[in-house]
């Protein structure tokens, strides 16, 4: 289920800025660690983002 959805644009220097409702509504904060996660089928792919406290 989507809880908020919004767009963005991926830079050629390999950046993406988040939208100021995604940061605020997962209560991110600057410098905080976060994992990325690719999931789906070879056509349809998803990006996850979760917030962690330290690596593994």
């Amino acid at each position: 289920m989507t809880l908020i959805r919004s767009f963005s644009k991926f830079e050629k220097d390999g950046k993406i800025k988040l939208p100021e409702n995604i940061i605020r509504a997962a209560g991110l904060k600057e410098g905080q660690l976060v994992e990325l996660k690719i999931t789906g089928a070879s056509k349809k792919k998803n990006i996850i983002i979760s917030i962690r406290d330290n690596t593994r």
